[in-house]
C-alpha cells in the first residue's frame, strides 16, 4: 500500500571514494526536520551557487575552500571524491547532514543491457536506502562513501512517470521559473550530469559538472544535453519531496526512528512532462518529436527553456550569443580534456545555427533581432576575430592525428561548425529603424 502525503512545494563509475582517518571524528548527523521546506531547498540552491561562483576546479577543493560554508566543522582528513553523478547525490546528502535535515536514495537499479549506463530502455528502481538516525546520530563519512559507490548516471536512467516497485530520486519539473533553479540536475543520456548553479534573467540556465579525474566545470545548458524521450529520462531533474514520518522527537528536537515516504508525482505541483512531450498538444510527441510553442511562437526546446526560465525577456541577440558562446567555448578549449573537443563542436554546432537564424530575421528586418552598431556583419566578425585570439588551447584533434591550437581549427573542421564562414556570407546591412541600444 502507497502511504499519500500532500507535499507541498556522470559520466561514468568513479572508482576512488570518500577519504578520512580512522580516527577523524565530526558532529554525528542529527535529524533535526523531517521534511525540506521551499527554504531548505533554497539554501541548497544557494549552497551549490557559492561553490559554483568560487571558480573551483576539483571536487576535494571546492569542499575544502571557503565556498563551502561548511568545511570547518569537517575532519581534517575529509576528501570530497565524485564525478558528474555522485557530485550532485553527495552534495545534497553532504547539506542535509549540516542542516539536519532528512535523507533517502536509490540504492539498488536494474535494467536490460550489459551497461545500465546505456540502456536501450528505462532502468528501474528496485530499493532505497533511508538514512535513519537510530539513536546515536548518524555518522556521515560512511554515508557519504556508501552514497558514493552506489549511484552513478545509471540511477539517473530511468522513466520519470514510472513509480515501482519504489520511487524514484527525481521528478521531472515544468520548464518554468522556480522549478527549475540552482540544485536542479540535467541529465545527458550519453553519461554526463550537469547541475543548476543559476538561471539569468535572460533565461540562460548555467550549470556546474564534475569529471572522472574530480575536474569541476561551469558551462550553459543547450544543444550539448540533446533532447531525450520519456523513457531514458534525459534532461532536468528535481530532487523528490519526501518526509520521514513515524518518528519519535526527542526532548533535544531530534527525531529518533521513523520512515521516509516520497512524494508520488500526483502530489508534486510542478511536476511535468513537458520536457518531453512539448507543450502542444500531440499524442505521439515524445522526445526529438516534441513541440513547443511560447505566447503563440513554434521554438525548439532549448529556445523554449530560454523564453519561459526568462517570462519572454530574452531577445535576439547576436552578439550577446557569440561573446557568450565564446567564452564557453574557450574554457572547454582550456581543459584540453578528451571530453572538450565534442563540447567544443556541439557548442559551435549551436552557435553556427542560432546565428544563421538570427542573421535570416536580421536581413528580413525582423525587429526581434538587438542590435545598435553599425554594422552587424563587422562587429560579429570582430568579436569571432577577437575570441580565437584570446583563446589559446592545445587539445587533440580526437583521433590523435593533430594538436589543434586555434579555436579556429576546431570551427572550421565542418561546414556545420564554421562560424567565420557564416560571418563572411552575411550581407552588409545598416542598423534599421526601430532598433534598440542594449549594454553588455
Amino acid at each position: 500500500m502507497r502511504l499519500s502525503f500532500a507535499f507541498g512545494i556522470a559520466l561514468s563509475i568513479g572508482t576512488v571514494a570518500v577519504v578520512s582517518t580512522a580516527n577523524a571524528q565530526t558532529t554525528p548527523w542529527r535529524i533535526t526536520k523531517t521534511e525540506w521546506t521551499a527554504a531548505d531547498e533554497k539554501g541548497f540552491g544557494d549552497f551549490v551557487a557559492e561553490i559554483a561562483r568560487s571558480g573551483c576546479t576539483n571536487t576535494v577543493r571546492c569542499m575544502r575552500s571557503a565556498a563551502n560554508l561548511y568545511h570547518e566543522s569537517d575532519p581534517a582528513a575529509f576528501e570530497f571524491h565524485a564525478d558528474c553523478a555522485k557530485w550532485v547525490y553527495m552534495l545534497r546528502a553532504y547539506y542535509a547532514a549540516k542542516h539536519g535535515l532528512p535523507f533517502s536514495y536509490v540504492s539498488h537499479i536494474a535494467g536490460t543491457g550489459d551497461d545500465l549506463r546505456f540502456t536501450k530502455t528505462s532502468n528501474r528502481a528496485l530499493a532505497r536506502r533511508d538514512i535513519i538516525d537510530t539513536g546515536n546520530g548518524i555518522a556521515t563519512v560512511p554515508v557519504l562513501k556508501a552514497l558514493h559507490d552506489q549511484v552513478w548516471t545509471a540511477t539517473y536512467r530511468m522513466n520519470p512517470a514510472a513509480e515501482m516497485p519504489v520511487e524514484q530520486d527525481f521528478y521531472s519539473p515544468k520548464i518554468q521559473p522556480g522549478s527549475i533553479r540552482p540544485g536542479t540536475a540535467i541529465y545527458d543520456i550519453n553519461g554526463h550530469v550537469g547541475l543548476v548553479y543559476d538561471v539569468t534573467e535572460d533565461g540562460r540556465i548555467l550549470y556546474m559538472d564534475a569529471y572522472p579525474d574530480e575536474h569541476v566545470s561551469r558551462s550553459q545548458y543547450g544543444l550539448q544535453f540533446g533532447q531525450s524521450t520519456a523513457e531514458l529520462g534525459g534532461g532536468f531533474k528535481n530532487f523528490r519531496p519526501l518526509k520521514l514520518v513515524g518518528a519519535t522527537r526527542t526532548a533535544d528536537g531530534n527525531y529518533i526512528g521513523g520512515t521516509m515516504v516520497l512524494a508520488a508525482n500526483a502530489e508534486i505541483p510542478d511536476y511535468s512532462l513537458e520536457q518531453y512531450t512539448g507543450n502542444v498538444q500531440n499524442a505521439h510527441a515524445n522526445g526529438p518529436g516534441a513541440q513547443f510553442r511560447y505566447k503563440g511562437v513554434g521554438l525548439g526546446l532549448f529556445e523554449y527553456a530560454r523564453a519561459s526560465m526568462s517570462n519572454g525577456g530574452f531577445k535576439f541577440n547576436p552578439v550577446y550569443e557569440m561573446k557568450a558562446s565564446l567564452v564557453s567555448l574557450c574554457n572547454d578549449a582550456r581543459d584540453a580534456r578528451p571530453e572538450s573537443l565534442a563540447h567544443m563542436q556541439g557548442t559551435l554546432a549551436g552557435l553556427r545555427r542560432d546565428l544563421s537564424e538570427m542573421i535570416a530575421l536580421w536581413e528580413k528586418r525582423d525587429l526581434r533581432i538587438v542590435y545598435d552598431g553599425r554594422s552587424l556583419k563587422e562587429t560579429l566578425g570582430g568579436i569571432y576575430a577577437d575570441g580565437v585570439r584570446a583563446c589559446t588551447m592545445d587539445i587533440a584533434d580526437g583521433q590523435g592525428r593533430a594538436i589543434l591550437t586555434s579555436l579556429d581549427q576546431v570551427a572550421t573542421r565542418s561546414p556545420e561548425t564554421d562560424v567565420r564562414a557564416l560571418i563572411a556570407s552575411m550581407s552588409d546591412m545598416a542598423p534599421f529603424a526601430g532598433m534598440r541600444p542594449v549594454g553588455y
